[in-house]
């Protein structure tokens, strides 16, 4: 028996410069959560869409302010270079 719990997501998109070449570039991310009984909150009830949102939206602004890398730049700092 499969179980199918509906998705609270949205997607949000940033245009920032690359922190090692200065290049601009944008990103695209999905943010989402189901709506299901084992998705608590921390007194222990299942969160309800405005919880999950209010989550959701703390992870965005969370994830707007960090910085970026391109790919090139990504791929000389796992190198070492």
């Amino acid at each position: 028996m499969k179980h199918e719990f509906e998705e609270v997501s949205f997607k949000a998109s940033k245009s920032v410069k690359c922190w090692g070449c200065g290049k601009r570039m944008k990103r695209t991310k999905k943010f989402w959560q189901t709506l299901n009984p084992f998705n608590k909150n921390s007194e222990g009830l299942p969160k309800d869409r405005e919880e999950i949102m209010f989550e959701l939206l703390l992870a965005e602004g969370i994830w707007r302010s960090q910085e970026e890398f391109c790919i090139s730049c990504d791929a000389k700092a796992n190198k070492g270079e």
